[in-house]
């Protein structure tokens, strides 16, 4: 037991050596990811305003770097630089979510708000009858033709 104890422990510095190389490799390459993207996505907003705004509203033309500065500056007036947070648009997102599953339960004058109640509980067997008929109609015209 012994023998295998030293044969299976490593110190520590070389098990978690390899992950910390690993972690910075991978923050590196999305850096390095991201800046690219960055001066592709530039270049693309040059060539697209100088295709069309000085055209279309007689406006100058854009060098790249200027580009770039608006793509910055956009996303600084739009959208800030932090990530966005549930109090921006998950609040949203859920609060619609728990309206529309919640939508058949609500006492609410709009006959819609039963749909999704119809749909659990008659909807499936209704759709299928339908379609039956359909298929019935459709093959009754076909025969009287």
């Amino acid at each position: 037991m012994l023998h295998d104890a030293k044969r299976t422990r490593k110190p520590f510095a070389s098990r978690h050596g390899l992950r910390g190389l690993r972690l910075g490799g991978m923050i590196l390459g999305g850096l390095v990811a991201a800046v690219i993207f960055a001066l592709i996505f530039g270049l693309g907003v040059k060539l697209l305003w100088n295709w069309l705004m000085p055209g279309l509203f007689g406006l100058a033309e854009l060098s790249y770097w200027q580009a770039f500065g608006l793509v910055l500056l956009a996303k600084i007036l739009f959208s800030g630089f932090g990530g966005h947070g549930k109090d921006e648009h998950g609040a949203w997102r859920d609060h619609y979510r728990e309206k529309w599953a919640h939508a058949a339960e609500a006492p609410v004058d709009d006959e819609w708000n039963y749909y999704n109640r119809y749909w659990r509980e008659e909807g499936r067997q209704a759709f299928e009858a339908y379609v039956r008929n359909i298929k019935a109609e459709e093959e009754e015209k076909s025969r009287s033709e």
